[in-house]
């Protein structure tokens, strides 16, 4: 069982990586430097290394730990389907994620939203922050 267990996570963490390595040529392939103040690349490899452990961001891909956060910028908090959030951030979460919301989360999850699921995370560093953002932005 926790073979069958591991060898699943295993699968879907490298579906997942290759899912983002093909949404990272895609940037490659266009990036429109008005787009965002980040480097999308740079974010793509911070969503790699900070986040795909726990959330994915393709289209259609399942919830992990955290919901998929495929086009969450503009997106009103909460409402990823099939994910069950914390009572905690159901009871506070009342915007809709704008970069400046994303940046204010990922950057102190547990005192944006004390007792949310994402609360054991530190946080990203402010240097990444512009990358990380100007990558999400590019998940519609």
């Amino acid at each position: 069982m926790i073979k069958s267990t591991a060898f699943e996570f295993i699968n879907r963490s490298v579906r997942t990586l290759a899912t983002v390595t093909i949404a990272l040529s895609a940037v490659v392939l266009y990036r429109n430097p008005a787009d965002a103040a980040g480097d999308a690349n740079n974010g793509a490899a911070i969503f790699i290394r900070q986040c795909s452990l726990c959330h994915t961001i393709a289209k259609g891909e399942p919830n992990r730990f955290g919901p998929n956060l495929f086009g969450i910028v503009d997106r009103k908090a909460g409402i990823a389907p099939g994910y069950k959030y914390s009572s905690a951030f159901l009871a506070m979460a009342n915007w809709t994620w704008s970069p400046d919301s994303i940046a204010s989360f990922v950057a102190a999850p547990a005192k944006t939203i004390p007792g949310n699921r994402m609360g054991v995370f530190q946080g990203i560093a402010e240097r990444d922050e512009q990358d990380l953002l100007a990558y999400l932005a590019t998940q519609k």
